[in-house]
């Protein structure tokens, strides 16, 4: 099970999850994008340094459809590599507008299976009038919670999230930067008001909860605030309130990609 965030951050983003059997008669890879906030070009080029080619992706899963997520581009190499789009179906309208065609593009109101040992669970996520969606993916290598542009932490995510391998979760933005920020109200309230997205503080505390019962082996901080956050201050606050976690941690910087191999450093 490898997994790589190729963009995190409000220019675009988009992660990969690429299953390779053991053994080639349990099937051929599997080469899962989530988002598509990159333009295809931009993809092809960050997937090749990690030795993948973009022409090996299978399917495609979007959290929601804000631009940064799913740009405008993708129907192209959609078709050309019959990639299967999966969205949930309240998303249905938006998948439309950016152009995904909908001979390609699949709608799920629950869990549903992408080839043979692999098992996608949505989460419902608050944010903004769409909402977004998680992802708990178990893999015959393992599980992975993924989950990003959300307000507010709910049961149902703690719940779904329990037990995985390898956490990738958003920690937007440092509550006294954002507060300090030369931002409008509206934007502001926006993005704390419980419908925007996680603070560093939230995020910690999430993962501190999980931690509880099991703590992932990884864990990957996704879309940073350029404005209102710092790599410096996030491990600041790790190291003082959970430094037992903090080794476990890797931060997704706005514009580099960050490889994560589960079970290897």
């Amino acid at each position: 099970m490898r997994f790589a965030v190729l963009g995190s951050s409000s220019s675009g983003n988009a992660s990969v999850l690429r299953i390779e059997p053991r053994d080639a008669s349990l099937g051929a890879p599997r080469q899962i994008l989530i988002d598509t906030g990159l333009s295809p070009k931009a993809t092809r080029g960050r997937l090749s340094a990690l030795g993948f080619d973009i022409a090996d992706t299978t399917d495609i899963l979007y959290t929601h459809f804000d631009m940064d997520h799913a740009r405008a581009s993708w129907a192209t190499p959609v078709m050309c590599f019959g990639m299967t789009v999966r969205c949930a179906r309240k998303h249905l309208p938006l998948a439309k507008e950016r152009g995904l065609p909908s001979q390609f593009t699949h709608a799920f109101e629950g869990a549903f299976t992408l080839g043979s040992g692999i098992t996608v669970t949505p989460i419902d996520l608050p944010h903004d009038a769409a909402g977004a969606v998680a992802f708990h993916i178990q893999t015959p290598a393992g599980s992975i919670g993924f989950a990003t542009d959300l307000g507010r932490v709910e049961p149902t995510l703690r719940d779904a999230f329990e037990g995985v391998d390898l956490l990738a979760i958003e920690s937007n933005y440092d509550h006294a930067m954002q507060v300090a920020s030369s931002r409008p109200t509206f934007l502001k309230d926006r993005i704390m008001g419980g419908n925007g997205h996680l603070s560093n503080q939230q995020t910690l505390d999430f993962v501190r909860d999980l931690a509880r019962t099991k703590a992932p082996e990884r864990i990957v901080l996704l879309h940073l605030s350029r404005e209102c956050n710092d790599p410096h201050v996030i491990q600041s606050l790790w190291q003082t309130h959970a430094p037992e976690l903090w080794s476990r941690v890797t931060i997704a910087r706005a514009d580099e990609g960050v490889h994560v191999v589960h079970g290897n450093s």
